[in-house]
């Protein structure tokens, strides 16, 4: 651990506190301080109290964490529909991904660490101001890391884009009307290589079936889902489902490539 680095502490009770080290700094509390340069001494993994003797964890944060808590433009895509978007897409280090938009970067980064080192993620934004909260969000958290995909950002409209046919091994669309940019992505993406559309209601994934269909686009539906997230408070011997929780947050509809 080093002054720049981030940290996160975690009270008894599971609240969390992303910030990063900075020599001559203090983690402020209602109930009290920590000095930063005791949180570096005290390391990842450790147990630190303020001075009114409430503990806290000491840990690096996961992606998650980090996609959770950091600075936002736009809605983030939750870290439990971005992993299940990589896992859908069928990622793998050294394989090409396109995402449009870029919104904050969250999926941004998922897709980032799973195409790893030798890997390339494009990514599309159509709005200056999301585009670049993105590229600091990923600037900040990838900066001491090496196993990442490159990443590459591009201001504009996807339908627009001038794209290599055959080049892409997976399109991620968090866009209001996906349907608007498929018959450019189409051509761009492998045969049995899957597109998955982000979409907060269901009027628009019926909506994106339609126009798939009547396009005559070589797209299969594949499936339709969403991941409820059902979390528990555990403290033997009681123990019951958290009392808030994070239910429907999009839908996630994946259409696969097919010859022709």
């Amino acid at each position: 651990m080093h002054y720049g680095d981030w940290v996160l502490l975690q009270d008894r009770r599971g609240r969390k506190y992303l910030f990063r080290l900075k020599e001559g700094q203090s983690f402020d509390h209602h109930r009290g301080s920590l000095k930063h340069e005791e949180i570096l001494r005290a390391g990842y993994g450790s147990r630190i109290t303020l001075g009114n003797g409430k503990p806290f964890s000491v840990h690096r944060p996961t992606l998650e964490d980090y996609v959770l808590h950091m600075p936002r433009e736009a809605t983030p895509t939750y870290p439990k529909d971005a992993a299940m978007i990589t896992f859908l897409l069928d990622l793998a280090p050294g394989m090409q991904v396109l995402e449009a938009g870029s919104g904050s970067g969250g999926l941004t980064l998922f897709l980032a660490r799973a195409v790893g080192p030798g890997g390339q993620v494009w990514s599309y934004e159509s709005k200056a101001r999301h585009q670049e909260r993105a590229k600091r969000n990923l600037a900040a958290y990838m900066d001491s890391r090496e196993t990442w995909g490159k990443v590459t950002f591009v201001l504009g409209d996807l339908r627009e884009a001038r794209l290599e046919p055959h080049s892409l091994d997976g399109v991620a669309l968090d866009l209001m009307e996906p349907w608007t940019v498929l018959g450019n992505v189409v051509t761009a993406l492998k045969v049995d290589r899957s597109v998955v559309a982000y979409l907060p209601n269901i009027t628009q994934v019926v909506t994106l079936l339609e126009e798939v269909k009547q396009a005559g686009w070589p797209l299969q539906h594949e499936r339709t889902l969403e991941v409820i997230l059902r979390s528990w408070d555990v403290r033997p011997p009681i123990a019951h489902p958290d009392f808030q929780q994070v239910g429907h947050t999009a839908f996630l509809t994946q259409l696969r490539r097919l010859s022709g």
